[in-house]
């Protein structure tokens, strides 16, 4: 049985501005968000996400994916219990798509999705936070929701109501560097439907429950994880030249072997056939990559 992993975080402990002081913050301009709340807000989203809500209480956060019918995945995120509700943090190419995906359904709920993007920001910090957010922890002026991530090295995300003043920023390939290093992928609009969740390690992140009960595309899901083959797996590599989001992978044969879903630079993350993996791959220009199993925190 997969271990259910959540994140701490916690809310309303400095104000943003503060956060965003410090010189280690990364603004992840990609990301929107999405809010339900109601009194059916639980009930509703149970039925449509891969994580167990009943494992994001008030100062936890975690993994989740909505699937189609099919069992891929619309969108991916990471969720926070909020006041009477959820905010999930998304790629921002997909909070229209997955909000009208979900109206389809809710419209005998008592709960509502609202698109919240302009109402927030989010930012990375690499390093730890400790020491700033134990300090004056009930200081509530412009709050932030700052959630410590399963990772290698000590990082948060910060989600700050919008407006705030611009940080001292490090470059934002660190932040990517260290997705990659954690094996995180997040969805967007060229990858939607695409993808099971176990094509990109989300069970192993936490962000699948198998004891939940139903929801949409659980079936294929669950007889992915106890009765099939997975075809297609998460894989790290690096190729001699810098790569793009969506470049294809090609085997000796010349068939397409599998797409990058996540890079920086030279390294990336690629969804790739299992089959493929030992007879050597290369970019459609040519240059071989070198290819490993990708790491989960």
């Amino acid at each position: 049985m997969v271990e259910i992993k959540t994140e701490n975080y916690t809310a309303y402990l400095r104000p943003a501005c503060r956060i965003l002081a410090m010189n280690n913050v990364i603004p992840l301009t990609d990301f929107g968000f999405l809010a339900i709340t109601g009194r059916d807000a639980l009930k509703f989203l149970q039925g449509y996400t891969t994580c167990d809500l009943a494992e994001v209480l008030p100062g936890k956060a975690g993994l989740g994916a909505t699937c189609n019918i099919q069992g891929r995945m619309l969108s991916n995120y990471r969720i926070a219990a909020i006041d009477q509700g959820y905010l999930l943090r998304m790629h921002k190419s997909l909070v229209a798509p997955t909000r009208a995906f979900l109206n389809k359904y809710i419209v005998f709920s008592k709960a509502v999705l609202v698109d919240v993007s302009a109402d927030y920001e989010c930012f990375g910090v690499l390093g730890d936070m400790a020491d700033t957010l134990n300090d004056n922890p009930l200081d509530a002026a412009a709050p932030c929701i700052n959630i410590r991530i399963n990772s290698k090295v000590p990082r948060f995300e910060c989600w700050c109501p919008a407006g705030q003043p611009r940080p001292s920023t490090i470059a934002a390939s660190a932040w990517l560097l260290a997705e990659l290093d954690d094996g995180y992928v997040w969805l967007d609009a060229s990858s939607s439907e695409e993808f099971i969740p176990q094509m990109l390690n989300l069970q192993h992140l936490g962000g699948v429950s198998f004891k939940k009960g139903c929801y949409l595309g659980q079936e294929i899901v669950a007889r992915m994880q106890y009765r099939g083959e997975i075809k297609r797996k998460l894989y790290r590599g690096s190729s001699p030249v810098a790569v793009a989001v969506t470049d294809k992978l090609y085997g000796p044969t010349a068939n397409t072997a599998g797409r990058v879903v996540s890079c920086v630079g030279q390294q990336f993350l690629a969804v790739i056939q299992v089959q493929a993996i030992d007879a050597g791959l290369h970019l459609g220009s040519g240059e071989p990559l070198e290819i490993m199993a990708a790491a989960v925190p």
